[in-house]
Protein backbone atom coordinates (compact mmCIF):
# COMPACT_ATOMS: atom_id res chain seq x y z
CA UNK A 1 0.00 0.00 0.00
CA UNK A 2 2.67 2.63 0.80
CA UNK A 3 4.39 2.01 -2.55
CA UNK A 4 1.05 2.21 -4.37
CA UNK A 5 0.13 5.52 -2.72
CA UNK A 6 3.55 7.03 -3.42
CA UNK A 7 3.30 5.97 -7.06
CA UNK A 8 -0.09 7.69 -7.19
CA UNK A 9 1.49 10.82 -5.71
CA UNK A 10 4.14 10.80 -8.44
CA UNK A 11 1.47 10.47 -11.14
CA UNK A 12 -0.55 13.31 -9.59
CA UNK A 13 2.52 15.56 -9.56
CA UNK A 14 3.09 14.79 -13.24
CA UNK A 15 -0.58 15.45 -14.09
CA UNK A 16 -0.55 18.77 -12.22
CA UNK A 17 2.57 19.87 -14.07
CA UNK A 18 0.85 19.04 -17.35
CA UNK A 19 -2.28 20.96 -16.39
CA UNK A 20 -0.26 23.94 -15.18
CA UNK A 21 1.62 24.18 -18.47
CA UNK A 22 -1.66 24.05 -20.37
CA UNK A 23 -3.14 26.81 -18.25
CA UNK A 24 -0.16 29.13 -18.49
CA UNK A 25 0.22 28.60 -22.22
CA UNK A 26 -3.49 29.18 -22.81
CA UNK A 27 -3.46 32.42 -20.84
CA UNK A 28 -0.19 33.52 -22.41
CA UNK A 29 -1.44 32.95 -25.95
CA UNK A 30 -4.70 34.82 -25.26
CA UNK A 31 -3.10 38.00 -23.94
CA UNK A 32 -2.11 41.01 -26.07
CA UNK A 33 1.46 41.08 -27.34
CA UNK A 34 4.05 38.37 -27.97
CA UNK A 35 3.09 34.78 -27.24
CA UNK A 36 6.42 32.96 -27.52
CA UNK A 37 8.27 31.12 -24.76
CA UNK A 38 11.09 33.62 -25.12
CA UNK A 39 8.63 36.42 -24.37
CA UNK A 40 7.55 34.57 -21.23
CA UNK A 41 11.15 34.14 -20.08
CA UNK A 42 11.78 37.85 -20.67
CA UNK A 43 8.69 38.64 -18.62
CA UNK A 44 9.96 36.41 -15.81
CA UNK A 45 13.37 38.08 -15.84
CA UNK A 46 11.74 41.50 -15.58
CA UNK A 47 9.38 40.44 -12.79
CA UNK A 48 12.24 38.88 -10.79
CA UNK A 49 13.92 42.29 -10.75
CA UNK A 50 10.70 44.13 -9.87
CA UNK A 51 9.55 41.65 -7.20
CA UNK A 52 12.54 39.61 -5.95
CA UNK A 53 10.72 38.40 -2.82
CA UNK A 54 7.76 36.97 -4.73
CA UNK A 55 10.01 35.31 -7.31
CA UNK A 56 12.49 34.00 -4.74
CA UNK A 57 13.47 30.30 -4.92
CA UNK A 58 12.28 29.86 -8.47
CA UNK A 59 13.30 26.88 -10.61
CA UNK A 60 16.40 27.52 -12.69
CA UNK A 61 15.40 28.91 -16.07
CA UNK A 62 18.78 28.28 -17.70
CA UNK A 63 18.43 26.21 -20.84
CA UNK A 64 14.63 26.28 -20.95
CA UNK A 65 13.71 25.92 -24.62
CA UNK A 66 10.21 24.41 -24.55
CA UNK A 67 6.96 24.70 -22.65
CA UNK A 68 7.33 21.05 -21.66
CA UNK A 69 10.24 22.00 -19.38
CA UNK A 70 8.08 24.24 -17.18
CA UNK A 71 6.62 22.91 -13.94
CA UNK A 72 3.73 23.88 -11.67
CA UNK A 73 5.90 26.03 -9.40
CA UNK A 74 6.94 28.30 -12.25
CA UNK A 75 3.60 28.31 -14.07
CA UNK A 76 1.53 29.15 -11.01
CA UNK A 77 4.01 31.78 -9.86
CA UNK A 78 3.27 33.62 -13.10
CA UNK A 79 -0.49 33.01 -13.15
CA UNK A 80 -1.03 33.94 -9.48
CA UNK A 81 1.35 36.91 -9.52
CA UNK A 82 -0.44 39.82 -7.74
CA UNK A 83 1.67 42.23 -9.85
CA UNK A 84 1.37 44.96 -7.23
CA UNK A 85 4.75 46.39 -8.22
CA UNK A 86 4.76 45.46 -11.91
CA UNK A 87 5.59 48.21 -14.38
CA UNK A 88 3.36 46.54 -16.99
CA UNK A 89 0.88 44.22 -15.24
CA UNK A 90 -0.63 41.49 -17.41
CA UNK A 91 -3.47 40.40 -15.11
CA UNK A 92 -3.66 37.05 -16.89
CA UNK A 93 -6.42 35.61 -14.69
CA UNK A 94 -8.33 38.87 -14.53
CA UNK A 95 -8.68 38.92 -18.29
CA UNK A 96 -10.83 35.77 -18.28
CA UNK A 97 -14.60 35.42 -18.21
CA UNK A 98 -14.53 34.03 -14.65
CA UNK A 99 -11.47 35.42 -12.83
CA UNK A 100 -12.42 34.09 -9.38
CA UNK A 101 -13.05 30.57 -10.69
CA UNK A 102 -9.78 30.68 -12.64
CA UNK A 103 -7.81 31.74 -9.57
CA UNK A 104 -9.50 29.07 -7.45
CA UNK A 105 -8.59 26.41 -10.02
CA UNK A 106 -4.95 27.53 -10.17
CA UNK A 107 -4.65 27.49 -6.39
CA UNK A 108 -6.27 24.05 -6.23
CA UNK A 109 -3.87 22.59 -8.82
CA UNK A 110 -0.89 24.10 -7.01
CA UNK A 111 -2.06 22.71 -3.66
CA UNK A 112 -2.57 19.20 -5.05
CA UNK A 113 0.82 19.26 -6.75
CA UNK A 114 2.60 20.43 -3.60
CA UNK A 115 0.98 17.68 -1.55
CA UNK A 116 1.98 15.07 -4.12
CA UNK A 117 5.53 16.39 -4.48
CA UNK A 118 6.16 16.12 -0.74
CA UNK A 119 4.45 12.77 -0.19
CA UNK A 120 6.50 10.52 2.09
CA UNK A 121 3.97 8.05 3.50
CA UNK A 122 0.75 6.40 2.28
CA UNK A 123 -1.45 9.01 3.96
CA UNK A 124 0.26 11.73 1.91
CA UNK A 125 -0.60 9.94 -1.32
CA UNK A 126 -4.21 9.56 -0.25
CA UNK A 127 -4.40 13.24 0.65
CA UNK A 128 -2.93 14.18 -2.73
CA UNK A 129 -5.58 12.03 -4.44
CA UNK A 130 -8.38 13.82 -2.59
CA UNK A 131 -6.92 17.23 -3.40
CA UNK A 132 -6.43 16.32 -7.05
CA UNK A 133 -10.08 15.28 -7.30
CA UNK A 134 -11.13 18.65 -5.87
CA UNK A 135 -8.70 20.42 -8.21
CA UNK A 136 -10.30 18.85 -11.28
CA UNK A 137 -13.71 20.01 -10.11
CA UNK A 138 -12.29 23.52 -9.75
CA UNK A 139 -10.66 23.22 -13.17
CA UNK A 140 -14.03 22.42 -14.71
CA UNK A 141 -15.63 25.42 -13.02
CA UNK A 142 -12.94 27.78 -14.28
CA UNK A 143 -11.94 26.43 -17.67
CA UNK A 144 -14.55 24.09 -19.19
CA UNK A 145 -14.93 24.97 -22.86
CA UNK A 146 -11.93 27.31 -22.86
CA UNK A 147 -8.50 26.00 -21.89
CA UNK A 148 -9.90 22.46 -21.60
CA UNK A 149 -12.46 20.61 -23.69
CA UNK A 150 -15.20 18.49 -22.12
CA UNK A 151 -13.53 15.23 -23.16
CA UNK A 152 -10.20 16.34 -21.65
CA UNK A 153 -11.87 17.14 -18.34
CA UNK A 154 -13.65 13.79 -18.45
CA UNK A 155 -10.28 12.06 -18.82
CA UNK A 156 -8.91 13.93 -15.80
CA UNK A 157 -12.00 12.89 -13.81
CA UNK A 158 -11.30 9.27 -14.69
CA UNK A 159 -7.70 9.67 -13.58
CA UNK A 160 -8.86 11.25 -10.31
CA UNK A 161 -11.21 8.34 -9.65
CA UNK A 162 -8.40 5.90 -10.38
CA UNK A 163 -6.08 7.64 -7.93
CA UNK A 164 -8.75 7.58 -5.22
CA UNK A 165 -9.45 3.90 -5.84
CA UNK A 166 -5.81 2.89 -5.74
CA UNK A 167 -5.19 4.75 -2.51
CA UNK A 168 -8.31 3.56 -0.72
CA UNK A 169 -8.28 -0.13 -1.74
CA UNK A 170 -12.03 -0.17 -1.20
CA UNK A 171 -11.89 1.65 2.15
CA UNK A 172 -13.19 5.18 2.75
CA UNK A 173 -10.45 7.78 2.65
CA UNK A 174 -10.17 10.28 5.47
CA UNK A 175 -9.16 13.80 4.60
CA UNK A 176 -6.93 15.66 7.04
CA UNK A 177 -8.91 17.79 9.43
CA UNK A 178 -7.67 21.11 8.10
CA UNK A 179 -11.12 22.65 7.77
CA UNK A 180 -14.81 21.61 7.75
CA UNK A 181 -14.92 22.35 4.00
CA UNK A 182 -11.98 20.06 3.25
CA UNK A 183 -13.50 17.32 5.37
CA UNK A 184 -16.83 17.59 3.57
CA UNK A 185 -15.23 17.57 0.13
CA UNK A 186 -12.91 14.69 1.02
CA UNK A 187 -15.79 12.52 2.19
CA UNK A 188 -17.67 13.21 -1.03
CA UNK A 189 -14.65 12.43 -3.18
CA UNK A 190 -13.94 9.17 -1.39
CA UNK A 191 -17.56 8.08 -1.74
CA UNK A 192 -17.52 8.25 -5.54
CA UNK A 193 -17.14 4.89 -7.22
CA UNK A 194 -17.79 5.50 -10.94
CA UNK A 195 -15.78 7.66 -13.33
CA UNK A 196 -17.68 10.77 -14.37
CA UNK A 197 -17.72 12.88 -17.43
CA UNK A 198 -17.51 16.63 -17.02
CA UNK A 199 -21.11 16.94 -18.23
CA UNK A 200 -22.33 14.37 -15.68
CA UNK A 201 -20.61 16.30 -12.91
CA UNK A 202 -22.20 19.58 -13.95
CA UNK A 203 -25.64 17.97 -14.16
CA UNK A 204 -25.23 16.46 -10.70
CA UNK A 205 -24.25 19.78 -9.19
CA UNK A 206 -27.27 21.49 -10.79
CA UNK A 207 -29.73 18.95 -9.33
CA UNK A 208 -28.37 18.79 -5.77
CA UNK A 209 -30.31 20.69 -3.10
CA UNK A 210 -28.45 23.77 -1.78
CA UNK A 211 -27.43 22.08 1.46
CA UNK A 212 -25.78 19.19 -0.36
CA UNK A 213 -24.17 21.08 -3.23
CA UNK A 214 -20.39 21.08 -3.38
CA UNK A 215 -18.75 24.21 -1.90
CA UNK A 216 -17.49 26.59 -4.55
Amino acid sequence: MPEQALQVAFEIKTACDEISRRLLRWHWEHKPGAHSLDALLEHLAARKQESPDYYDRMPDLTGKTSWQQLDTTLCMRVLLDPENDAARPLDLLGNTAHPFAARHACNAIRTARNEAAHAAVAADGAQAALLFNEAIEALEEGYAGTAFKENELAQYYREAEDYLSRCSEGKPLKVRQSSPQNTQQGEKAAARSKPRSAQQTRSTKNTLPPAAAAPV
